[in-house]
């Protein structure tokens, strides 16, 4: 019996908008199911490789094969701002037809937001706002799920009801996430650290995130300490003498 065939798969892919490059020489298999989270500073070029899977970035050179549906959560969503909740949600595709109110409100219940339908989005908390677009790529029922900076600018409370919903995804759909957030990586089940448009290391999070990488990843020093089943990332300030 063959293995499943990837759900994407990026062959010394060259990638970028017109000719400019912007990640270069990308190998990455994504399987079906569970959590892949490109980890990287700003500027990484991890955004970069989801609007290639989207279709919105260019591969230049190499190969990207995406073998099935995908829906896109961006960070930013200034130009739905004049929408309510439920209008944001419903201008996402379910196959060949915009999303219907049933499965817009099912979406909407999923992350928590019914209570908020008839808002305008210009109204919403900056997680509010992530939590609907998150429910607008639910509601469309792809094969995978690329989130753009999940918990960036958020609250403690807001981070973790973003970090619980994504969670739940990763039962029924194949996740992706771009993020800074390296507790958000713990959780992954497979870890693409991105710097300046190359890759520094891909693997489970076990292996992948060490102090020698993350220093690397972010030019600063860091300590990762791990207690039983436990792992906690640390950027000291200062370090002891």
């Amino acid at each position: 019996m063959h293995p499943p065939e990837p759900l994407v798969e990026f062959k010394d892919a060259y990638i970028g908008y017109g000719s400019r490059v912007v990640v270069r020489g990308l190998n990455l298999t994504v399987s079906r199911g569970g959590l892949t989270v490109l980890l990287g500073p700003n500027g990484s070029g991890k955004t970069t490789v989801m609007r290639a899977i989207f279709g919105s970035a260019r591969v230049v050179k190499g190969v990207l094969r995406v073998n099935g549906t995908v829906s896109y959560s961006p960070a930013e969503v200034d130009g739905l701002v004049n929408l309510t909740v439920l209008e944001t949600v419903r201008t996402a595709r379910r196959g060949y037809a915009w999303v219907n109110n049933e499965d817009a409100v099912k979406a909407l219940s999923e992350v928590g937001m019914l209570s908020k339908v008839n808002a305008r989005l210009s109204e919403l908390s900056t997680g509010e706002k992530r939590l609907t677009m998150i429910a607008r790529a639910i509601a469309s029922n792809a094969d995978l799920i690329l989130i753009d900076e999940p918990t960036a600018n958020l609250d403690p409370g807001n981070r973790h009801r973003v970090l619980k919903v994504i969670l739940s995804l990763i039962t029924q759909h194949t996740v992706m996430v771009a993020t800074h957030d390296v507790d958000l990586a713990l959780l992954a089940n497979q870890v693409v650290m991105l710097r300046d448009g190359s890759v520094v290391d891909v693997g489970p999070p076990v292996e992948v995130i060490t102090e020698e990488n993350l220093t690397k990843l972010y030019g600063v020093s860091a300590r990762v300490m791990r207690n039983g089943g436990e792992v906690h990332v640390v950027f000291p300030m200062h370090e002891k003498p």
